[in-house]
C-alpha cells in the first residue's frame, strides 16, 4: 500500500489496539475493535466515490488519499477531455462562421450523399432549409448533369450547370473529396460572370467588325499610291479619299476611351450651373451640315430652369441624339430638340418622325454597337456608341434616357432633370 495516509490511520488504530488490550486483557477485542473502526472510515469514503460518480463532473471530494487517488485520476481524465471537446467545438464553431460567411454555396455531404451541413449561401442558392439535412442532395436539386458530377467517381473540371429553379441562371460546382466518407460541394452563380465574358466577346467582334471596313479601304488606297505602275495623278488623288475612314476610325478610338472613362463611374471633377438654351443651340450648330433638308430640326426652349452638371458631356448628349434622329429619318423629316418643364423638372427631349423601332428592341438600344436594321434608313455612319455614351453620361448627372417610338411613327428620346433645389431636399 503506496498510501501515507492510510498506513498512519491504521497503524494508530493498532497501537491504539494493543494499548487497550494489554491494558484490559483482552487484545483480540480491542482488535476486532480497530478492525471494525477501520471497516467503517474505508466505508465512508467508498460511499463518498460512489457518490461522485452520480456527478463525476465535479471535483471529488477530499478523503483518504487511496480513494481521492481513485476518483480524481478519472475525474482528470474527464476534464481533460472537455477542454478537448470545448476546443474542437470552438474550432468547428469557427469554420462554421467562416462558411456563413461565404458567398458561395458550402455543402457537406455523408457517406450516401445525404446532407450533413450547409451554409446560408446554399440555402438562398440551391433553396435548401435545415429540413433537407440528411436527405440526399441529388433528390433536390434534380439537375441530370449535377446528380452524375455528385456520383461520378473521380472528376477533374468544374461542372457548368442551368439551375433547376431558374432557367437563367448559370452555376458552377465544385467537388472535393475529403477521405471515402465525405464529400464538400462548392456551388457559385457564375451568370454575371457569364453575362459579361459574352459581352467581353461581343465587344472585341464589334471592334474587330467596326475597325476592318475602313482598314480595308485604307489599306486599298495604300496598295494602289504604293504601285509604282499606277498614274502619278490617280496616286494623289487617293490622298485626299483617305481622310473619311481615318476619321471614321478616330472617332471610334475617342468614344472608346470617352465610354470607358464614363463607365468607370468616377465623379465628375467640378459642376458648374448650365443654361440649357444655349447648349441647344450650339448642338444644332454643330450637326447643321447633316441635315438632308434646310430647317428640318427645330429648336425649343421653353424652361428657364438652370441644371448642374458638366456643359461638355450634356453638349455630347445632345449632339448624339441629334445624329441618332438624322441618321434614322427619312429625308426631310421634322426633327425637334426641346427643353420644357415638368412636374419637379425639366424634361430634354429629342423627337423625330422617322421610322421608329419595334418594341423588342428599346431595351438593347443603350448597348455598346447595337444597331437595328431597319429597311429604308439612310445610316450614314457612326460608331455604334452614341446612345452607350448617352445613357452613361445621364447616370452620371442623375437622371436616365428613356425612349418611346412606333413603327413608321417616330421616336422619342428624352431625359428628366429634378430642379436643383427640389434635388438637394431629396423631394
Amino acid at each position: 500500500m503506496n498510501h501515507p495516509q492510510s498506513k498512519t490511520i491504521l497503524v494508530c488504530l493498532l497501537v491504539a489496539a494493543a494499548i487497550v488490550g494489554a491494558a484490559s486483557g483482552y487484545l483480540g477485542w480491542a482488535l476486532f475493535a480497530a478492525a471494525i473502526i477501520w471497516i467503517a472510515l474505508q466505508n465512508r469514503e467508498f460511499n463518498k466515490v460512489q457518490k461522485w460518480t452520480e456527478r463525476p463532473l465535479t471535483p471529488p471530494k477530499n478523503g483518504l488519499d487511496g480513494w481521492f487517488e481513485l476518483a480524481y485520476e478519472p475525474y482528470r481524465v474527464i476534464q481533460k477531455e472537455r477542454e478537448r471537446t470545448k476546443d474542437i467545438t470552438a474550432r468547428l464553431r469557427q469554420i462554421y462562421d467562416l462558411a456563413e460567411v461565404i458567398p458561395d454555396a458550402v455543402i457537406i455531404l455523408g457517406p450516401n450523399g445525404e446532407i450533413d451541413s450547409l451554409n446560408s449561401s446554399a440555402k438562398k442558392l440551391l433553396r435548401l432549409n435545415d429540413r433537407d439535412i440528411g436527405l440526399g442532395l441529388s433528390t433536390i436539386v434534380r439537375n441530370p448533369d449535377f446528380v452524375a458530377f455528385l456520383n461520378a467517381s473521380s472528376f477533374t473540371d468544374p461542372l457548368e450547370f442551368t439551375s433547376p429553379f431558374d432557367q437563367e441562371q448559370i452555376m458552377e460546382a465544385r467537388r472535393f473529396d475529403v477521405g471515402i466518407e465525405r464529400k464538400v460541394i462548392l456551388v457559385r452563380d457564375i451568370t454575371a460572370l457569364n453575362r459579361l465574358l459574352t459581352m467581353r466577346q461581343n465587344f472585341v467582334a464589334n471592334v474587330s467588325h467596326e475597325l476592318r471596313t475602313p482598314l480595308t479601304v485604307v489599306n486599298g488606297y495604300l496598295e494602289t499610291m504604293t504601285d509604282n505602275e499606277q498614274p502619278d495623278d490617280l496616286r494623289l488623288s487617293l490622298i485626299a479619299k483617305l481622310d473619311s475612314p481615318m476619321r471614321r476610325m478616330q472617332s471610334l478610338v475617342d468614344d472608346l476611351l470617352l465610354l470607358t472613362q464614363l463607365e468607370s463611374s468616377a465623379p465628375m471633377d467640378m459642376e458648374v450651373p448650365i443654361e440649357v438654351g444655349p447648349m441647344l443651340q450650339n448642338a444644332f450648330l454643330e450637326v447643321q451640315g447633316l441635315q438632308t433638308a434646310e430647317n428640318q430640326i427645330t429648336v425649343r426652349c421653353e424652361s428657364a430652369m438652370v441644371i448642374n452638371g458638366l456643359t461638355k458631356e450634356l453638349h455630347s448628349v445632345c449632339v448624339n441624339l441629334l445624329t441618332n434622329a438624322i441618321r434614322y429619318s427619312p429625308a426631310g423629316k421634322a426633327i425637334e430638340i426641346s427643353w420644357v418643364d415638368i412636374d419637379g423638372g425639366a424634361r430634354l427631349q429629342v423627337a423625330d418622325q422617322g421610322f421608329g423601332i419595334a418594341e423588342e428592341h428599346l431595351h438593347r438600344l443603350t448597348e455598346r454597337f447595337y444597331r437595328v436594321d431597319m429597311s429604308g434608313s439612310r445610316s450614314r455612319g457612326g460608331t455604334g456608341l452614341g446612345l452607350a455614351i448617352v445613357k452613361h453620361i445621364l447616370r452620371r448627372h442623375g437622371s436616365a434616357l428613356k425612349i418611346q417610338s412606333k413603327i413608321n411613327v417616330g421616336s422619342k428620346f428624352y431625359c428628366d432633370f429634378k430642379h436643383p433645389d427640389t434635388a438637394l431636399t431629396g423631394a
